[in-house]
């Protein structure tokens, strides 16, 4: 059995000993451990160590200085011969490095926006620690009741402090305006941002304080803090600390004591203005809004350090049965069905939740693991692009490696040189997607909706670092194929592409337009379903209705006589008053039949006028709609929509009596249920059509006006006028119902056009691959084709022999492509509720269209080259 002395000494022996020097020492030392080994094998490996470390000395030692001016002088000569090389292919050098300029460019503003998607909410300190309690039931949702967070800090060692707080238009979260007034400077601005929140707000979100003290701000009843631009806004450059704002919640002036940094983009929710529930509660101390009773509130909780979020949410059910009368029976079904209480971090809201009573519209993750998914394809598609080009050149290359190679040139140094110039052309691409990512930024941020800036100090490492990553993914294999090329192959001139070469070329060809096959049918599904939820009909008219919101609730009280007077304008074709708008969020209580009190269920509700059903055009499926004639309809009728009809189990609902728990009140009021309206989309389409009841009552926020389809222009100037006599002291504001529903969808239709555009992208860099490997593989091919032309071949015969092949490769490409991208799509589509399905078209008319773009990208140079003349090409053999 051979024994081995120590690797590592071994290789250190070899590595600093001198040629003329390294046998007779080596061989002494083998021999020496060799013996050793007998008596003792540790000993010996030691010995053998040691004896090597003995002669590391300078006699013994080769001399690296000696090579330092021959390395440089190769590295200078690798660069000069890399950039000559580029020179003379200048089309082939122009395909790489266009289809590398793109890919970086379009992977750096891909991974732009996935960085802002995935950034959100972590600017606060510790923000690991932030989580939201949310309640989950049949309908989960993210509101809860308002005491529930001063409890959990007195209840639960693990929760360090926690917040509730709630947007100041209050129970129900129907959107108001708040009029906001300078009264020293006449300056009024209607405001939308504003927070009631607890007195130790700071201590869950440390926003900073850049005047005033905003801990002293949140307990003081007249108190209110504003952000940075709100105090330019109202103050200008004057200090703003100990001024006044008249505020028209109440008409009260309270004292700006606090002025705070503005809440970043990247926030779940946003607000210009704080104000303390000390003072709301002031204001309504009787409310049972502030109790335990009312779910109307954001509860947020800063957890100490090494807490375990998932075993406080275990402990909240039993737990919150000390403040909230919940039965045994509905405790049981609530542990039954895992309803309770959830500890949400709070970096998972804004693309993870997708809860009732959202304070702003939320993200997607769905989509950030779309555009990964597309940056990575685009990357591996810009690689491929470059490993194929550079080695479909090594026939033109095979000369000067065989020549370097006979003078004495390593297989490493060769790969270094072509690794080096790979890095070469990555480097002239990074210069140039530089200059695509500034002149492409507008459009993309406009694309976007984002205000992605551009910065070198910030972005060029990473942009480098991206550059040495596609040089390592795109160079090294072409640096061990080209160097393995044997000289005596150059010599004898059978320098080939080889098929091993050739068949890694396929393969590579093949996933190129896999991707892109996937790309072009996935980009056709996501525009098919975004086309699908625009068009969709909804159940009711959206096209032509104006909408103005109601800030003035004295409104309210006159509202027959506002809508009198606008039916007399010109081209107003109906009108009407609602609490509530489809594609809003409605609040929601609990109804049931009175025969059958135990079918209770959640279920939505707005409060309505007369006119709604004829000004939004929603259909009556069962019975009658509230009529001014029937003075009952305006004490307690009910009037609700087919879902909730089945809901209740009853074979007819119409004429039934129905209880509302108002508020969740156990004592519901009752009336009977006069009409059953067909069901129609209230919410956004991700959700299935819910349970709905109308109430008639003027508790409106809403003015619903319907317009016949010509000179809007002119119809809202009046409408103007009208309203304005009725109210003066808000900004008139209006909005067509179709524009702020399709809102609801802006991220589907962001998300949907960004894909389209770097699935464009990424098939044009397969079409730069391909027309590159085209351009060498038809000039490769210029004898076969001479010959076949002398044979008699007729020029259609050569062209389908010249596509022949790349058709071959992109016909096993589709094949791959469809199951893939079917199985992807069809799971995308199943977030949607309503969704237009996978049909096997899209998949039939992609195909078709990848193939007419190959054979596009392919045309100049079959033409080309089935129509050379073959005896200027035969005469040179």
């Amino acid at each position: 059995m051979k024994i081995n002395p120590p690797q590592r000494a071994l290789q250190f022996l070899r590595w600093f000993c001198r040629e003329d020097y390294l046998e007779e020492i080596e061989g002494d030392l083998t021999e020496i451990f060799e013996k050793q080994h007998e008596i003792s094998p540790h000993q010996a490996k030691w010995k053998f160590s040691w004896s090597v470390i003995k002669y590391f000395r300078p006699e013994f030692m080769k001399s690296f200085k000696s090579y330092q001016p021959n390395a440089y002088g190769m590295y200078k000569s690798y660069f000069i011969i890399a950039w000559r090389s580029l020179l003379k292919s200048k089309a082939h050098t122009l395909i790489k490095i266009s289809g590398l300029a793109l890919g970086i460019a379009s992977v750096f503003l891909m991974a732009t926006y996935i960085q802002h998607e995935l950034d959100y909410d972590r600017y606060y300190d510790h923000y690991e620690n932030l989580y939201r309690i949310t309640w989950e039931n049949e309908n989960p949702q993210t509101r809860t009741p308002h005491p529930m967070a001063l409890a959990m800090v007195s209840d639960f060692p693990e929760v360090e402090s926690a917040v509730s707080l709630s947007p100041l238009w209050g129970p129900g979260l129907t959107r108001r305006t708040f009029s906001v007034r300078n009264l020293e400077k006449d300056l009024r601005f209607d405001e939308k941002e504003i927070l009631a929140v607890d007195t130790n707000f700071f201590d869950v979100f440390r926003f900073p304080v850049v005047r005033g003290d905003g801990k002293k701000a949140l307990k003081n009843v007249n108190g209110m803090l504003i952000s940075e631009s709100t105090a330019r806004k109202y103050f200008g450059s004057d200090d703003p600390i100990g001024k006044h704002l008249a505020v028209n919640a109440d008409d009260a002036l309270l004292e700006v004591m606090a002025v705070f940094k503005d809440v970043p983009p990247q926030s779940h929710f946003h607000f210009d203005i704080l104000v303390s529930y000390v003072r709301e509660k002031s204001l309504n101390p009787q409310s049972e809004y502030y109790t335990w009773a009312d779910f109307g509130h954001f509860n947020y909780v800063r957890l100490k350090p090494g807490a375990d979020p998932k075993a406080l949410e275990g402990k909240l059910l039993p737990w919150v049965r000390k403040y909230i009368n919940v039965s045994d029976e509905y405790f049981r079904k609530a542990t039954a069905n895992n309803f309770g209480f959830r500890v949400q971090p709070l970096t998972d809201i804004h693309l993870k939740s997708k809860l009732r009573w959202e304070l702003e519209p939320n993200g997607n993750i769905e989509y950030v693991y779309i555009m990964s998914a597309a940056a990575l394809l685009t990357l591996v598609i810009a690689c491929i692009n470059f490993m194929n080009l550079m080695t479909a050149k090594s026939v033109d290359r095979a000369k000067e490696i065989g020549i370097r190679k006979t003078l004495g040139a390593l297989r490493r140094q060769l790969s270094f040189q072509f690794l080096g110039e790979a890095f070469l052309v990555t480097v002239i691409a990074l210069a140039i997607a530089v200059l695509l990512i500034e002149a492409a930024l507008p459009f993309y941020n406009s694309l976007t909706g984002h205000s992605f800036v551009f910065s070198y100090k910030g972005t060029l490492p990473i942009l480098i670092a991206l550059s040495c990553v596609v040089t390592l993914l795109a160079g090294v294999y072409p640096s061990f194929y080209l160097s393995a090329i044997q000289p005596h192959s150059v010599l004898k001139g059978k320098v080939l592409i080889g098929n091993k070469g050739y068949r890694l070329r396929s393969v590579l060809i093949v996933f190129q337009f896999v991707i892109s096959m996937a790309l072009i049918s996935g980009t056709a599904i996501i525009f098919n379903q975004l086309n699908y939820i625009q068009h969709k009909d909804l159940g009711f008219d959206k096209e032509e209705v104006l909408v103005i919101p109601i800030k003035n609730r004295a409104i309210n009280k006159r509202i027959q006589t506002l809508k009198t007077e606008l039916l007399t304008i010109d081209g107003v074709v109906a009108v009407s008053a609602s609490s509530n708008l489809p594609g809003s969020q409605y609040n929601q209580n609990s109804i049931s039949l009175v025969e059958t009190p135990e079918f209770e269920m959640d279920c939505s509700e707005a409060f309505v006028d007369y006119d709604l059903l004829k000004t939004m055009n929603i259909e009556l499926g069962e019975g009658r709609f509230f009529l001014p004639e029937n003075l009952t309809d305006t004490t307690a009728a009910f009037v609700i929509n087919e879902t909730a009809a089945r809901q209740l189990n009853a074979a007819s609902v119409v004429g039934k009596e129905l209880n509302w728990y108002l508020d969740h009140n156990d004592n519901p009021i009752k009336g009977p249920v006069i009409g059953v309206m067909k069901d129609f989309h209230f919410q956004s389409i991700h959700h299935a059509v819910q349970p709905l009841i109308f109430i008639l009552y003027p508790a409106y926020n809403h003015l619903v006006i319907k317009l016949d389809p010509n000179d809007f222009e002119n119809k809202i100037a009046q409408i103007k006028a009208v309203y304005l006599k009725f109210d003066e002291s808000y900004d008139f504001e209006f909005a067509f119902l179709d524009q702020q529903l399709d809102q609801q969808y802006k991220s589907e239709q962001r998300a949907g056009l960004a894909f389209g555009l770097f699935a464009f992208i990424a098939v044009t860099i397969a079409c730069f691959g391909l027309f590159g490997i085209a351009m060498l593989s038809f000039k490769q091919r210029t004898k076969e084709i001479s010959i076949r032309k002398v044979m008699g071949a007729p020029t259609f015969q050569l062209i389908i022999l010249l596509l022949s092949d790349f058709t071959k490769l992109i016909f096993i490409a589709i094949v791959i492509a469809v199951p893939a991208a079917w199985w992807v799509m069809n799971n995308w589509l199943n977030n949607f509720t309503y969704n237009v399905g996978v049909h096997p078209g899209v998949f039939i008319l992609s195909g078709f269209a990848l193939i007419l773009i190959s054979w596009i990208t392919l045309g100049y140079f079959t033409l080309r080259t089935s129509r050379i003349n073959p005896t200027e090409v035969l005469r040179s053999e």
